[in-house]
């Protein structure tokens, strides 16, 4: 049996494949070992890997998880990872490597990723060859929803939003206190900016929330894909703000001379393809 997970900071997407090839699918909640407070990941995996999983010991079990790009952050959920999974043997991968392989497999490509946060890279078929500069949330993660979810609590704040989206249930009612403690003191706060995003995803139409998501997506390009492109206009997207910013993404693509776009918004059923053509 294959076990393959597909991990963002805030979800993630499980899928065990059978013997047969039949597969089960399963989704619980993110697993970013960055995010995690030291000496508290064994717990965190007990909690988020799905109940039904946690009597299953595969042959082999692929994790590509937000924040397991560092050595010590992958050893570590390994390790977590063992204490449930026994009897397998566990390859933690980052995230950027599962959205370059499910965008191109074999083949080569730009590669960006655009979730609760966000990165850009160069897959060459094989491994990723080059990297932009990823800063996190405080400084980085231009384009992502946890920038998107700033930008709109920002302009609530310092009173720039339209009526009707100050409106929205999310801000109703919302204070500075309760804001600047869940991102200064909270346990997971791109994901609480993250949340946000779900007002310009109901609101998209809305000028003023299309200009916030092209001004996000524009420093995205000018930051993380353009330092690339003169290794090739391919680019695939993975991600939820991908996915529901589709229009606007293709038109920023566009101004940045991307000649093919890809937006694909869950990685997991390419992924599966790929490990079951690749087992042994």
């Amino acid at each position: 049996m294959l076990l393959i997970v597909d991990s963002g900071s805030t979800k993630s997407d499980w899928r065990l494949v059978l013997p047969d090839g039949t597969h089960q699918n399963f989704a619980g909640r993110g697993i970013n070992p960055l995010h995690a407070v030291q000496g508290s990941l064994p717990t965190l995996v007990r909690e988020r890997v799905p109940h039904a999983l946690q009597e299953v010991q595969p042959r082999l079990l692929f994790f590509y998880g937000a924040g397991c790009a560092q050595t010590s952050a992958t050893c570590a959920l390994s390790e977590a990872l063992a204490g449930l999974f026994t009897q397998t043997e566990i390859a933690v991968l980052p995230d950027f490597l599962g959205a370059a392989r499910a965008l191109f497999g074999s083949e080569s490509g730009l590669v960006a990723v655009l979730g609760t946060g966000s990165s850009c890279g160069v897959y060459d078929g094989c491994n990723i060859v080059q990297h932009s500069n990823a800063l996190g949330y405080i400084m980085g993660d231009e384009g992502s929803a946890a920038d998107m979810g700033k930008r709109l609590l920002r302009a609530y704040f310092y009173g720039q939003l339209p009526p009707s989206l100050a409106r929205q249930p999310e801000l109703r009612g919302l204070t500075r206190e309760q804001v600047l403690q869940a991102v200064y003191h909270g346990d997971a706060p791109a994901e609480y900016l993250a949340g946000f995003s779900a007002v310009l995803e109901r609101n998209k139409d809305s000028d003023f929330v299309r200009d916030l998501v092209c001004r996000s997506l524009n420093n995205f390009f000018d930051s993380h894909v353009k330092p690339l492109c003169s290794v090739g206009r391919r680019l695939g997207v993975v991600g939820s703000v991908g996915f529901f910013f589709s229009d606007m993404l293709k038109d920023v693509a566009q101004k940045y001379g991307i000649t093919s776009l890809e937006i694909l918004r869950y990685p997991i059923e390419r992924l599966t393809s790929y490990h079951y053509a690749c087992r042994t």
